[in-house]
């Protein structure tokens, strides 16, 4: 069975510590730019130099996150940071984007590069794409199935699964909604989440009666239980998702999935404590093909904690609880049930009596202050736990972990040094006493002695769990020299735990042949039409990228929707002076963009039984979703039932054409989702067709 890693999430010092504490293998974090999480508490440069320190002294590997789409003036910037990061140890960087894949494999060929899960892989064919371009692991989309996480293992290549935490209802990489909508790009790390807002259903232009609104909100992941079975299938690492989360969650996610794959039971209340943390509600998702209501949290967009009771009754500014699990002081509750559900810290907690108590057990009514009008019945959830939050700020300030290394002392006898070599399975170093030893006068030295002396490593980073000796019986050595040799030895093994190779830098020399691209692509419905053009899948917004998909044999490349006019001119330019070859790009001219693609169907599992099978409900009525700001989007499925959610009005870009052929761009996409006969000969009309 292979040693599976635990990789966990780090968005801050505190998160850090967290999940080194509880149990991590590894770690993945960021710097400010260029990463998928930007509201995250990132690390500077000199810090991470710090976390690739501490980290690697406990044999903990750190991954940097470099996820996010790049324009042509960006990518320059990013090839520098990741050559920083490489110089100081980095062991992989998780990459989204095509063109600094492609320019790190020329440039610097011995950096370790993972595919995110913004390439959306699910299948072996995309991984083996994925090889070509040095691609040493890929971190799965979290559409994918048992049997596809399987399929993708036979390939060869590291497989990284995601066990815990959120799921994006579109396939990564593949949601332009937050981008369009509302202009924050969630490739670019700035997503606004429009999938956690509440929507309505229209069909054929009625409002569909549906008590839930929140019709694009996933449940988050939890295949813990799952663990032993991914091992055994071959996964070389399981991911916790939760760089923006608290170290309450990222402490128990990682303690958790620690304990399944060693084997432990979870019992209820560590269950408890995890979703006291954070959940929208637990599903195995995709992995398990759960659909409908067992992949979805139709109710809410947000975290859900734990239910601990229900409002029994109010009198003026205190209401009472009926408690079906434990709350104390200083515990986040949230109301549900109300107008408006809200929330509060618990200051103060009276018992039935009225006496002011610390907490309420399961089976007590209890009142806590509160000034906002509640209705009875409604269910009291706990959302902040005050108990586990002391409980890892306490681990995590008086527990330190500790590289376990095994110590052998030696000496040949007087007149020689004693000599101390340290190992811990990965790397030996062994020091020499600068004072020889002495014949023993009175007492010699003992072995008890020495591992009294050498054991006293509490303020450092290694915890000596093995001694072996190779002494003479009369020697002495003053307990000064015994000290300042476990010192040595201790800041000899921390430094080559630390230490960096050296950066193989290449100069960048791809030949890149391409021709012109040139006509009017139509697509018609759902399908692509090209398959030998790179569509907006690939997410093209930089020259490299280009270049990349010309290298693996397309003959050219749509440029994606995020890319401005004068971001798209760049590419070009860019291109053709580089490889003294025409930019293959076609532009998209016309059409509904889509802003979603879904492995989940809104309108089965509102309109029948989330099954989706043999439905085609999308295809015999027009359904539509409307946001509480009005606006509306199109709903339309494919022949697999993967959902797409598209603009309800067509982009029209026209007008920019003069300036596209300007540029040596001649070839247009246009799209025809829904339109009329009469709408789309008006539009072959004017791009003269």
């Amino acid at each position: 069975m292979n040693s599976l890693e635990i990789l966990a999430p780090v968005g801050s010092p505190a998160t850090l510590e967290a999940a080194l504490q509880a149990g991590c293998d590894a770690i993945y974090c960021a710097l400010p730019t260029f990463g998928a999480r930007a509201y995250a508490d990132n690390f500077t440069l000199e810090q991470m130099k710090e976390v690739v320190h501490r980290c690697h002294s406990l044999n903990v590997k750190v991954h940097v996150t470099m996820n996010t789409l790049l324009f042509e003036d960006e990518i320059e910037a990013a090839y520098q940071q990741a050559k920083q990061l490489y110089e100081i140890g980095v062991d992989a960087l998780i990459v989204q984007d095509l063109g600094l894949i492609h320019l790190l494999h020329e440039r610097l060929p011995q950096l370790c590069l993972h595919a995110s899960t913004q390439l959306s892989i699910t299948r072996p064919d995309q991984i083996e794409q994925c090889k070509k371009l040095g691609i040493q692991r890929v971190v799965l989309a979290r559409e994918c199935t048992k049997e596809q996480i399987q399929a993708c293992i036979r390939t060869g290549i590291e497989v990284e699964v995601f066990v815990q935490g959120a799921i994006c209802i579109s396939y990564s990489g593949q949601c332009l909604f937050s981008s369009l909508v509302y202009g924050r790009s969630g490739n670019r790390g700035l997503c606004a989440q429009p999938c956690r807002m509440p929507y309505f259903l229209y069909k054929d232009g009625s409002k569909v009666d549906f008590p839930e609104s929140y019709l694009l909100s996933p449940k988050d992941l939890s295949l813990i239980e799952e663990v032993q079975t991914l091992q055994k299938m071959g996964v070389c690492s399981v991911k916790i998702e939760g760089r923006m989360k608290n170290r309450e969650y990222v402490y128990k996610s990682v303690e958790l999935v620690k304990k399944a794959r060693d084997g432990i039971l979870l019992d209820l209340e560590d269950c408890k404590e995890l979703k006291a943390a954070f959940n929208r509600g637990f599903t195995k998702g995709h992995f398990d093909q759960k659909r409908g209501r067992e992949l979805m949290n139709m109710a809410a967009g947000n975290h859900q904690g734990i239910s601990v009771g229900k409002i029994l009754g109010q009198k003026k500014d205190r209401i009472e609880i009926g408690l079906t699990e434990v709350l104390r002081q200083n515990d986040g509750i949230r109301i549900v049930g109300a107008k408006e559900d809200f929330g509060c810290r618990v200051n103060y907690i009276y018992d039935a009596s009225g006496k002011l108590v610390s907490h309420g057990l399961p089976g007590q009514k209890i009142m806590i202050p509160v000034l906002q009008k509640v209705k009875i019945g409604s269910m009291v959830l706990k959302t902040v736990d005050s108990h586990l939050q002391k409980q890892v700020e306490q681990i995590v300030q008086e527990k330190k972990r500790k590289l376990s290394v095994d110590c052998h002392l030696s000496c040949q006898g007087p007149g020689h040094p004693l000599v101390c070599q340290l190992f811990d399975g990965q790397v030996q170093v062994a020091c020499e006493s600068e004072i020889p030893a002495q014949p023993a006068k009175k007492r010699p030295l003992s072995q008890e002695d020495l591992v009294k002396q050498f054991s006293r490593t509490q303020d450092t980073f290694v915890q000596i769990d093995h001694f072996t000796f190779d002494l003479p019986k009369e020697i002495f050595f003053p307990l000064s020299v015994l000290n300042h040799l476990r010192k040595c030895a201790v800041d000899l093994l921390y430094q080559e735990k630390t230490k960096t190779g050296p950066v193989m830098e290449k100069e960048y020399h791809v030949d890149c042949v391409s021709l012109p691209l040139e006509g009017i692509q139509i697509q018609e419905g759902l399908s692509n039409t090209n398959p030998e053009l790179a569509d907006l899948r690939y997410n093209v917004t930089n020259s490299y990228a280009l270049a990349c998909l010309v290298k693996l044999g397309y003959k050219g490349a749509m440029v994606s929707l995020e890319c401005s006019l004068e971001q798209t001119k760049a590419l070009v330019e860019a291109f053709e002076k580089r490889y003294r070859s025409p930019a293959p790009v076609s532009v998209w001219i016309y059409g509904k963009r889509r802003l979603m693609l879904m492995n989940h169907c809104v309108v089965n599992t509102v309109c029948k039984d989330g099954k989706r099978q043999n439905c085609a409900l999308c295809h015999r009525h027009r359904f539509t979703l409307k946001g509480k700001d009005g606006k509306m989007y199109r709903l339309m499925g494919d022949a697999k039932c993967h959902m797409g959610i598209f603009e309800s009005e067509a982009f029209d870009a026209f007008d920019q054409i003069p300036e596209y052929r300007r540029m040596g761009i001649h070839h247009f996409h246009i799209f025809f989702l829904d339109e009329e006969p009469g709408k789309r000969a008006e539009i072959c009309r004017r791009i003269g067709l």
